[in-house]
């Protein structure tokens, strides 16, 4: 913006330039006072005002004017987006919408740039492995004078922009000389990045490899009925009844992003056994254990409480099984048929938590976790079980049997339906694990004492039902033979 200097030298880019009449408000400028911003001032302003606003909007569906005037390199915007940069801020945006971005390709004035930041974003939009290596994330001085102007601009519109910027953040002076860009030109003379200014040229460069990127794009195959079905209705997808689907070996792999994106984006969490008990499902959150447990539980990395909790009934038979596990000692635990039988009804505890927390659970219940004796860090996946597009699917098929952990007792997720708009999912064991009860090829055992006591205590302070009919309720479900 340069305070109004910068092309096109007009006031419509100001901060203070934020729509009228019933758009007023929804108009975000995050105006520069000088050029060569770099990743670390992109992000700045998306993670303080940009991202805030976007999760208080709750959109539908992002368009994205992906131009790359700002990219390195570029003769005209004077700005340095690495490769990486870019696909950075993409990420971030994954946790909205479900993952529904639209991203057209537009400005940008240096081809080597634009080749290798639309190389780098179509990576990720493609589910690619990505991790941001940087030595440091230091913002402007001048970057977060302006967040903050913006933030007191917009902060009546958007509440959450009320809160204090965090303090200490370390920040770098205004640089000495900003080198001008005049040329408008489509063909840039900047061409090879050996020729860019030093503070450029040291970053490492994503080179586009066409063969590789091609034949990934290839492999994107269109269902071409399931979009028929989308189209004759507006509304909704028709699901197919045609089984649980499987969760392919090849999951969302983000390891530096998956939990920034997955935080954003909340479930309602459905517990049939121990976990009806609140402070025993908080273990799953923030550490620890409660009475009649061996062994404690790691928690998750986010341990913020549930931002709700509720009751309802499933129709799903509820049984016990197995023999004796190590937390809970001998004695069945609970599972959930994944077959809807409308005779059967149990109880569901529900919390709303984020796909982020709700991984963590899926990992603790299948023992995933582990603990690092030599250095005392603890060891969990580097990839979500559970991402934007298997959240998809259960949606429409209403189970996912997961096949990185299909031996795991917990491989199976379901879904039970939606409340408020948020998918419920609970997780169980696969239907071929069912047929092995029915067998006796697995066993099928009653609850432990304490486990039952666990499971009572959920269901009487929940106001379910009364200690009597919570134990009967235990009982039964203990005797019935699959």
């Amino acid at each position: 913006f340069d305070y109004g200097s910068f092309y096109p030298c007009e006031g419509d880019a100001s901060h203070c330039f934020i729509g009228e009449g019933a758009g007023e408000g929804y108009n975000i400028n995050v105006p520069w006072e000088h050029g060569k911003c770099s990743d670390a001032d992109y992000v700045a302003a998306w993670d303080h005002v940009l991202l805030p606003i976007a999760e208080a909007f709750d959109p539908d569906i992002i368009l994205l004017s992906a131009g790359f005037d700002a990219a390195m390199g570029d003769p005209l915007g004077g700005c340095c987006i690495t490769p990486d940069g870019y696909a950075l801020l993409l990420t971030k945006l994954l946790g909205f919408a479900k993952g529904r971005i639209v991203m057209a390709l537009e400005g940008g004035y240096n081809l080597k740039s634009i080749a290798n930041s639309l190389c780098a974003c179509t990576k990720v939009l493609l589910g690619d492995n990505f991790t941001y290596n940087s030595p440091r994330m230091q913002p402007f001085e001048s970057t977060w004078r302006v967040i903050q102007m913006v933030r007191d601009e917009l902060k009546a519109y958007w509440p959450v922009l009320s809160s204090k910027l965090p303090d200490n953040v370390p920040l770098r002076s205004a640089p000495s000389y900003i080198e001008p860009y005049a040329s408008s030109g489509s063909e840039s003379d900047v061409e090879d990045v050996s020729e860019l200014p030093d503070a450029i040229s040291s970053v490492n460069v994503t080179q586009v490899v066409d063969d590789v990127l091609s034949k990934h794009i290839t492999m994107l195959k269109l269902d071409e009925d399931n979009l028929a079905t989308k189209n004759t209705s507006s509304d909704s997808v028709q699901a197919q009844d045609d089984g649980p689907v499987v969760a392919s070996t090849r999951i969302y792999d983000l390891p530096f992003t998956w939990r920034s994106a997955l935080s954003k984006v909340y479930v309602w969490y459905a517990s049939f056994g121990s976990n009806m008990w609140k402070p025993r499902f908080l273990c799953y959150i923030e550490g620890g254990k409660v009475d009649g447990m061996s062994i404690s539980c790691f928690g998750s990395h986010d341990t913020s409480p549930p931002r709700g909790t509720m009751w309802k009934t499933v129709p799903h038979r509820l049984f016990f099984g197995r023999s004796s596990t190590p937390c809970w000692g001998t004695g069945g635990v609970a599972f959930l048929n994944p077959e809807i039988n409308y005779n059967d009804e149990s109880y569901v505890c529900m919390y709303k938590i984020t796909l982020e927390q709700f991984n963590d659970v899926l990992f603790q219940e299948n023992r995933l976790v582990k603990d690092n004796s030599e250095d005392g860090k603890l060891e969990s996946p580097s990839s979500p079980l559970i991402g934007l597009s298997e959240i998809e699917s259960v949606s429409s098929n209403k189970a996912l049997h997961l096949e990185p952990i299909k031996d795991s007792w917990y491989s199976n997720v379901l879904h039970l339906g939606e409340e408020d708009g948020l998918p419920i999912l609970t997780m169980t064991c696969p239907s071929t694990a069912v047929a092995q009860h029915k067998s006796g090829e697995l066993p099928l055992a009653p609850p432990s004492e304490t486990y039952s006591a666990t499971l009572i205590k959920g269901l009487v302070e929940g106001k379910q039902l009364d200690a009597n009919e919570a134990a009967n309720y235990i009982s039964s479900a203990a005797a019935r033979s699959l």
